[in-house]
């Protein structure tokens, strides 16, 4: 049986060093995104294994490692909303834990380009 056909339920999580070099790398990048991002705009800030985007209206986006559960989660507090990411090895990317198809990088350049009007490379 290949690993592509082993079921989700078999598959071994990652360990806690794994998903903190996961999640470090993800940041990394959405940070990167921001070198060139003018700060009265978005600006967006590490701390203690969270992720704080905050916008000129002052609403803001927070990405924040939940290492018990091995999960990335991304809060819109303008909106009320949570999203739940599990980090998915065969596509190396984060996904909704809803089964939604939700990746975590594409959802938020979506949303920055619906409060913003940017573009990011993400």
């Amino acid at each position: 049986m290949s690993h592509s056909q082993v079921p989700q339920s078999l598959l071994v999580p990652l360990n806690e060093s794994q998903f903190r070099e996961k999640l470090q790398v993800t940041f990394n990048q959405i940070e990167a995104a921001f070198t060139d991002v003018d700060p009265d705009v978005a600006e967006c800030e590490q701390s203690l294994g969270a992720m704080t985007i905050t916008f000129a209206d002052k609403s803001r986006c927070i990405l924040s490692a939940q290492p018990s559960v091995r999960q990335l989660w991304l809060a819109l507090a303008a909106r009320g909303t949570a999203y739940h990411f599990n980090y998915d090895a065969k596509s190396d990317q984060w996904m909704d834990d809803k089964g939604r198809g939700v990746e975590v990088l594409s959802f938020l350049k979506g949303y920055l380009k619906e409060v913003t009007g940017l573009e990011l490379s993400l």
